[in-house]
């Protein structure tokens, strides 16, 4: 039953949204964690031919390494890399895998909204399926239209056997130089998630993807709901938490996980077995006063123990 209730939610809030067209290549954005590992496995059970009604995107995947930003060694690095790399190729979908020093060497149009495809991938959704349904009919394989192998594997770096490296090390001291500059726990936090955002929109824009799928659970939406009220970034509430996220104009971001709490994420990869990798935190020299993104996801978190629709609460008032 409970294997049932959460496929059926994922599928339901991408039925119902109805923003990715058939045929439309869809970069899932994944850190290894709980929710974007549940994301995935989600994404693969829908594209099987099992499944009474099939997903029709064509999905890619993308992995960022921060593992400079959060104290990890040249090692550690390596090793998480191999892991991550290892799970992606088991998938079969195509993949990228970025590291955050890259981000320092984008151009400044990343800045700016791109122009088109936002609002025009087709003049509805009933249309764009309808025009699906005729290309598959005239390839004469109602099924095999979206298979994925023959798309992916130009999109993979290098070939399967060969070792992730790292950057250059002149790279990685430019970029904790820029992380030892920033004064407050909270302004790193804000400047890694602006960094991995405008890395993860070049990549979207630079291999042909309209949509970006991000893992954000109801947790993860809860707490940054009243992280940017507390921040004084309120008017960007609906943007930084909603379902869709199109203000960059050309690359939509949208959340299916954000229906999800952490716990029911937990059980179900605990239940059916679906590898993860944790990163650790972004180190802060003083443990007494984190950022207000720590702050006051211990404070929800802390708040639920006691109170068990604490975070829905929060997400269904947002």
């Amino acid at each position: 039953c409970f294997r049932e209730y959460f496929v059926h939610k994922f599928r339901a809030m991408l039925g119902k949204n109805r923003v990715i067209f058939p045929g439309e290549k869809v970069l899932l954005a994944l850190s290894g964690g709980p929710a974007s590992s549940a994301m995935l496995r989600q994404v693969q059970e829908g594209l099987s031919r099992e499944t009474a009604k099939r997903l029709r995107f064509v999905p890619g995947l993308i992995y960022v390494d921060e593992g400079a930003v959060r104290g990890q060694s040249a090692a550690q690095r390596e090793q998480s890399l191999a892991r991550m790399k290892t799970l992606l190729q088991a998938t079969g979908f195509p993949y990228h895998l970025a590291h955050l020093e890259q981000a320092l060497e984008l151009p400044a149009s990343i800045l700016r909204p791109g122009l088109g495809g936002s609002g025009e991938p087709g003049p509805s959704y009933k249309e764009a399926v309808e025009g699906f349904i005729q290309q598959q009919r005239q390839e004469g394989d109602g099924d095999g239209g979206t298979s994925l192998p023959g798309l992916g594997t130009r999109d993979t770096p290098a070939g399967p056997p060969a070792a992730p490296h790292l950057p250059a090390a002149a790279q990685t001291q430019e970029l904790l130089r820029l992380f030892e500059a920033v004064e407050t726990p909270t302004a790193r936090e804000e400047l890694l998630q602006m960094l991995r955002t405008h890395l993860i929109l070049q990549t979207a824009r630079t291999r042909g993807y309209a949509k970006v799928m991000t893992g954000e659970s109801c947790t993860r939406v809860a707490v940054k709901l009243l992280t940017n009220l507390a921040l004084g970034r309120g008017a960007f509430l609906a943007v930084d938490t909603g379902f869709v996220d199109n203000r960059h104009g050309d690359v939509m971001v949208v959340r299916p996980m954000r229906e999800y709490m952490a716990k029911e994420i937990v059980f179900y990869n605990h239940f059916f077995d679906v590898p993860t990798v944790i990163a650790p935190p972004l180190p802060t020299k003083r443990r007494e006063k984190p950022s207000i993104h720590r702050l006051m996801e211990r404070f929800l978190l802390g708040l639920q123990e006691d109170f068990p629709s604490t975070i829905s609460t929060v997400y269904r008032y947002g």
